[in-house]
């Protein structure tokens, strides 16, 4: 042991001089590959940010093209009709207005205009651009938007939400349009007679101020999100259209009007954004939409977005998260990048040390291998030392003592006899084993058909016999009816007899402490065969033993520490003699605690 022991020493000292200064080498090659790969990725956060940035930039100027697109609308458009501006001096010609006429643009669900000065009844217009072909989509479109633009409306004059009371922006527009252009803006069908009566008025000016379109999130009585661009236009009052005809003395008192645009929340938060993240973002930088999940090749760093809070939009402060999205860094192709490096350094470095760590490899494993022997051995002998020691003392006491005649008793010399006789036995089983091991090993069993129950039931006195306790210790659940299985009566013998006495020497049972349970040979049908099964209440196996406890003189602890006898050759006979009749050999935990040792055989086929 000494010399294996030199040589593990020696064997590890060579390693360690030969192998340090490569894995050195490699340790400061690994650093750099991995400090580059930490200074990519360090530089995600701000590739997020400006990625960002870009982003609200070019959807910033595409809302403000948006707003200006609708800006040069002219005030008198947001009607049915209109009066053209080549109508002759005097005359008044009706046509509708292009919010009648055209086609929505991209992203506008319709148009609406509210007079705050008119009665509740005919102040608001909804306006949906030129009809489709999809009549049955029009009609729900339509009927939804007027649903929406008289809710806003009611909240506009009954919370003076965007109302008359509210300031015009501070760099409105001041204009001045003809009467019959205001009259216009407010006639129905076959209003032109009506106002044509009053031709000498119509080409006075009227004052007006209009102010910018700003943008504007709400959520209405139901929760559903809008968003609209709306802006105020306010007409001087004209005094001398009253007592006018009806078409031109509705306006007499003035217009204060609120106009604007539904904007559609799914092409601003879907197409556009798509398209903006088309344009600025590059290959490697992510939109991520709220309702995606997270890219898995992305870094965890995200740079967030805000299509309304990070815009000049007006809104309550609970709504500005509204549709946020994340722009986020692709980070595949550098761990692409760096996962080639790392395979180029792995491959320089397998080629450098692959024979070294071969060579190294196999002698630790041999001397590891010779190491692990020499203890199993050493233990097998201290084992096999401590069980004829045990009872040739015993032996040699009780025959000496018979010998100079210590007692005269006759019923203490048979106890003497007795134990001179259980000794020797004890020394007959372990030289048994040892040869049932050698003959297990060198020659095959011929297995025939035997009843289970029939074979362990002749045992049954001879084991309640074998006890060392004065109250039986086993107890039987020997099923009836059992097909017959692939086994010898002496394979049979030896697994039982090992397996119980296992159990006797580990779980041994105490009659004197309460509620003490036997020790159970049971056999029974299981759905992959017939099971012989010997149940106790010891300490159980460790989970990392259970395959170990049945190896050729293993045994848990060492021979200098564990209290029970033995030469570990009991359960490894077990595993040899299940083996030769094809029957498999387990150990699992029992409910309650303690172990169940199972051995299931094959079924014999039967015609």
């Amino acid at each position: 042991m000494a010399n294996l022991r030199t040589r593990r020493g020696a064997l590890a000292l060579y390693a360690v001089l030969l192998v340090l200064p490569t894995v050195a080498l490699g340790l400061l090659q690994w650093r750099h590959i991995e400090q580059e790969h930490a200074d990519e990725i360090a530089s995600v956060p701000r590739d997020a940010e400006d990625a960002a940035r870009r982003f609200r930039s070019a959807l910033g100027e595409q809302l403000e093209a948006l707003l200006a697109a609708e800006g040069q609308r002219g005030v008198e458009q947001y009607a049915n009709y209109y009066c053209p501006d080549s109508t002759p001096q005097g005359e008044v010609t009706l046509l509708p207005t292009q919010l009648r006429s055209e086609p929505r643009p991209a992203g506008v669900l319709g148009w609406f205009t509210f007079d705050l000065n008119a009665a509740r009844t005919d102040g608001a217009q909804v306006f949906l651009g030129a009809p489709s072909s999809a009549a049955e989509r029009d009609a729900a479109h339509e009927s939804a938007l007027l649903a929406a633009s008289l809710e806003l409306y009611e909240r506009v004059r009954s919370e003076s939400w965007l109302g008359a009371s509210s300031p015009v922006d501070l760099d409105a527009a001041k204009l001045e349009l003809p009467v019959r252009a205001i009259a216009a803006s407010r006639a129905a069908q076959g209003d032109e007679d009506c106002i044509e009566a009053e031709r000498m008025l119509l080409g006075q000016p009227v004052r007006m101020v209009a102010g910018q379109f700003r943008l504007h999130f709400y959520r209405d009585a139901k929760g559903e999100p809008h968003l609209i661009a709306h802006r105020r236009v306010r007409v001087d009052a004209i005094p001398y259209l009253v007592g006018a005809t009806n078409c031109l003395h509705r306006v007499s008192e003035g217009l204060g009007l609120v106009q604007g645009l539904f904007i559609d929340l799914d092409w601003y938060a879907r197409e556009l954004t798509r398209g903006v993240a088309q344009r600025v973002l590059t290959k490697r930088e992510r939109l991520i939409e709220s309702h995606e999940e997270s890219c898995a090749s992305c870094a965890p760093h995200h740079a967030d977005l805000r299509p309304i809070g990070d815009f000049d939009i007006d809104c309550e402060p609970q709504d500005a998260d509204w549709g946020r999205m994340q722009i986020a860094i692709d980070t595949s192709e550098m761990d692409a990048r760096y996962s080639s490096r790392l395979w180029r350094f792995g491959g320089v470095a397998v080629m450098l040390l692959a024979a070294l760590s071969t060579g190294v490899a196999l002698v630790w494993r041999s001397v590891e291998q010779e190491l692990e022997q020499a203890a199993r051995t050493e233990n097998f002998v201290a084992a096999v030392t401590h069980e004829l020691r045990t009872p040739l003392s015993s032996i040699k006491l009780h025959a000496e003592m018979l010998l100079e005649g210590w007692t005269t008793d006759p019923e203490k010399q048979q106890e003497y006899y007795r134990r001179i006789v259980r000794e020797t036995e004890r020394l007959s089983t372990m030289v048994e084993r040892v040869l049932e091991k050698a003959k297990l090993a060198s020659t095959s069993a011929k297995p025939t058909p035997l009843d289970l129950t029939e074979l362990v039931d002749a045992h049954v006195q001879q084991l309640l016999n074998w006890r060392v306790t004065e109250a039986p210790d086993l107890e039987f659940e020997l099923a009836e009816d059992l097909p017959q299985v692939w086994l010898t009566k002496e394979a049979l013998h030896s697994i039982l007899v090992n397996l119980v006495e296992n159990a006797r020497k580990y779980a041994a049972v105490d009659h004197r402490k309460p509620n003490a349970e036997c020790i159970v040979i049971a056999t029974l049908r299981r759905p992959d065969g017939v099971a012989l099964e010997v149940r106790d209440r010891g300490p159980g196996v460790p989970a990392a033993q259970k395959q170990r406890i049945f190896d050729a003189f293993y045994r848990l602890g060492s021979e200098s520490t564990r209290t029970t006898r033995g030469t570990g050759l009991g359960l490894h006979l077990v595993s040899l003699q299940a083996a030769s009749v094809g029957a498999k050999v387990l150990v699992e935990d029992r409910p309650g605690g303690g172990s169940i040792f199972r051995v299931t055989f094959k079924p014999a086929q039967t015609s």
